[in-house]
């Protein structure tokens, strides 16, 4: 008798403590937390893509589109200009911010003028003389 009581108080000591390092391994991790996610998300309007093709007359355009394969002779680079007369190119090798600027700091230290957009091109640059030549970013080469 004496021995079942020890059997039955060691037994009932092995399961309390079980009970406790079972709770205390589950109180000891760390709680998953909830993630709070936003009650609306907004966009922004995408941007109003101009509707009018700009001018084939060297006269500098805004809001306008060129469609380098239906405008001028065909060949060349489609383009979009801006409300700020920010000039954006279908080709994104002629995005790039840096060589626009690499470009324009080349040619106006050669003495060249700045003549913005000839026969559809832009960012054009003029060698006034008695030979003319015209360079645009976009590659456009002419002489006159």
């Amino acid at each position: 008798m004496k021995l079942t009581k020890h059997l039955i108080a060691l037994a009932a000591a092995v399961a309390l403590v079980a009970t406790a390092s079972q709770s205390a391994v589950a109180t000891d991790r760390p709680k998953a937390k909830s993630v709070q996610r936003p009650v609306a998300v907004s966009w922004a309007p995408a941007a109003q893509l101009p509707t009018k093709p700009c001018s084939e007359d060297d006269q500098t355009s805004r809001s306008c589109y060129w469609d380098a394969a239906r405008m001028g002779n065909g060949k060349g680079y489609s383009y979009v200009v801006d409300a700020r007369g920010e000039v954006t190119y279908l080709n994104p090798k002629l995005n790039d911010r840096s060589a626009r600027v690499s470009f324009a700091t080349q040619k106006k230290a050669a003495g060249w003028e700045f003549w913005g957009a000839v026969w559809g091109h832009q960012l054009c640059w003029a060698k006034v003389g008695e030979t003319s030549y015209i360079h645009c970013f976009d590659g456009f080469k002419e002489t006159s």
